[in-house]
């Protein structure tokens, strides 16, 4: 497994021999394919929309975050939501940086 980008409280890899990446969460590692990556990127433009965050911030605390065919749910506090949107958007940058380099 190779290092893609780490975050505050994340850290993504990218698996050549599995053709899959990981993301740990810290308390969990979860498998994910590259089509599953791009849904966690939707995702994580969603979170960290503004309206989101302004809801999060008046109305409750936490956010679940559910992928893999609702096989993984996980709960985000207002900070980690913005962690996480950083987290995707570093990882595909790296993908893409990796992608160029390679051709």
């Amino acid at each position: 497994m190779e290092l893609l980008f780490t975050s505050t409280y994340y850290a993504s890899y990218q698996s050549v021999a599995d053709r899959c990446f990981y993301i740990d969460f810290g308390h969990k590692v979860v498998k994910v394919s590259f089509c599953q990556l791009l849904s966690l990127r939707y995702k994580a433009k969603q979170l960290s929309s503004h309206d989101h965050l302004e809801y999060m911030l008046t109305h409750c605390d936490v956010t679940l975050l559910t992928f893999c065919d609702k096989e993984h749910i996980i709960v985000l506090d207002t900070l980690q939501v913005l962690d996480f949107a950083e987290l995707i958007k570093g990882t595909f940058a790296m993908i893409e940086l990796h992608t160029a380099l390679a051709v």
